[in-house]
């Protein structure tokens, strides 16, 4: 409010006399000029509400009602007005009850001179814009809190959280916070890594912020998701926590790799095809005249090793063959398919081997799920491949393989996760390479193949793993429009 401005008051009190009086005093006011108007009871003072006051003046008595119910009706017009209650005697009770409705402050008729009642009317104004101030900017902040759409918490100093907003709720669930259990919910519980945990430890014991810490947290339904977390105190005993989920960059980054890589395979491929097939021919055609020319008793007596060149050359034209295969991307024969149901064709065809290892196989898939433009038999090879990895991976009898689908994004897509082994952080790098395997017996061209007939399609693959643990194959595809 402008200090050049006339302060507003409207004073309600039966007596006449009184407001002689507080008009007078008024007058001796040279600092802050005031204008005040009257009202002699609560059905007259009413109708007033709606001017723009900047502060009441309110008698304790008026006549067959009270000054307290005069503070409900302006309090329920404006919540943080400035009122003063004026009485006749100092009793405790009516004060306080006075303050509780939300009186600024009381002054005793009689004992009060124009600098006090100056005073007592500027701190009261000045309070309350501070409220109101202090009021909009907690709407404000409660409506980003609300609508933000990253997870956002308070948390006191002993990291126990108190409040979370609508988007930590539904990326984290209820177990990491329930606001309807009286049971304690901590923060960093959530951190699954030693290191994250001891980060925050300090930051509550040296009372400082954090800014921007990547780190692992767990989330629902078992999963874990890369954050950057931010945490900036609010007041003395309470911080704000802001999540940001960095799972969809690092997952577009994987992908946007994966592509690099895999195109770059294939360059490989069709180089080394060109440089080795022609040579490997020569060689070829020139064992063939060989074993023609060659007189009965050379062939007799050597003739093997002729056999062991052929041999060879067609093994290493096999290996090559197989190498452009796997990275050059593939005719498609789409069609409309539903998702689950290549998943569930795709489980039947192994279904010999779950059985074999006992394996339990539990199935979450989004029963309202679209339909995808795919070549059905070509994902279903891609989909066996990594269920048969899954199952190679897993323990008899304790194995467990989980199938889920689901729709985000304009994108199907689909989970195949295992309890097995695990794959260890140096091989996941090098997973999709071409004859890159673990196993003893194997090509090293199955997750190759699946990856180029998911790229084929315009979808991705990608895959989390945590060693003695399990591991999750993450596939998408787009939804067509």
């Amino acid at each position: 409010m402008n200090s050049t401005e006339n302060i507003k008051i409207l004073y309600v009190d039966d007596d006449p006399d009184d407001f002689f009086l507080v008009s007078t005093l008024l007058k001796k006011i040279t600092d802050t000029p005031y204008e005040i108007e009257g009202a002699t009871s609560l059905e007259e003072a009413i109708p007033k509400l709606d001017k723009s006051f900047d502060v009441f003046l309110v008698d304790y008595r008026l006549g067959k009602d009270t000054g307290l119910e005069l503070i409900r009706e302006i309090k329920s017009v404006r919540k943080h007005a400035p009122v003063i209650m004026l009485t006749g005697m100092s009793t405790g009770h009516i004060d306080r009850e006075a303050l509780t409705l939300g009186a600024s402050d009381y002054l005793i008729k009689g004992e009060f001179d124009a600098h006090t009642l100056d005073r007592t009317l500027r701190y009261a104004i000045r309070d309350a814009q501070l409220m109101e101030s202090l009021s909009s900017a907690a709407v404000k902040f409660k409506s980003i809190f609300e609508l933000a759409s990253d997870p956002f918490l308070l948390i006191d100093d002993a990291g126990e959280i108190i409040e979370a907003n609508p988007a930590f709720l539904k990326k984290f669930g209820k177990k990491a916070f329930d606001p309807n259990s009286e049971e304690s919910f901590f923060f960093k519980n959530l951190l699954p890594e030693e290191s994250s945990r001891q980060e925050l430890d300090d930051l509550f014991f040296k009372s400082r912020e954090l800014y921007d810490m990547e780190a692992i947290m767990a989330i629902d339904h078992g999963h874990s998701i890369n954050c950057l977390i931010s945490i900036v105190k609010q007041d003395i005993r309470i911080y704000q926590v802001l999540i940001k989920d960095l799972s969809a960059i690092k997952a577009k980054e994987e992908e946007e790799l994966n592509l690099k890589k895999f195109s770059s395979t294939g360059r490989i491929a069709r180089l080394l095809a060109h440089e080795v097939k022609n040579p490997l021919t020569t060689i070829l055609l020139s064992a063939d005249q060989l074993h023609m020319e060659l007189p009965q008793n050379v062939l007799d007596e050597s003739g093997d090793l002729i056999d062991v060149i052929r041999r060879n050359c067609d093994r290493i034209n096999h290996l090559v063959t197989q190498l452009l295969d796997s990275t050059r991307f593939t005719e498609l024969d789409s069609k409309t398919l539903s998702i689950n149901k290549l998943l569930d064709e795709a489980l039947e065809h192994v279904q010999d081997r779950i059985e074999l290892k006992g394996i339990s196989t539990q199935k979450y898939y989004q029963t309202d799920i679209c339909d995808i433009h795919v070549d059905g038999e070509k994902v279903k090879i891609a989909l066996i491949n990594l269920i048969v990895n899954a199952i190679e991976a897993m323990d008899e009898n304790t194995g467990k393989l989980i199938l889920r689908t689901s729709v985000k994004n304009k994108q199907c897509r689909i989970e195949i996760r295992d309890n097995g082994e695990g794959i260890p952080k140096e091989n996941l790098e090098r997973l999709f390479e071409p004859f890159f395997t673990s196993k003893a017996t194997g090509s090293g061209l199955g997750l190759t193949n699946t990856q180029n007939i998911i790229l084929s399609h315009g979808g991705s693959i990608r895959v989390k793993s945590e060693v003695g643990k399990g591991t999750s194959f993450l596939i998408s595809f787009n939804i067509p429009d």
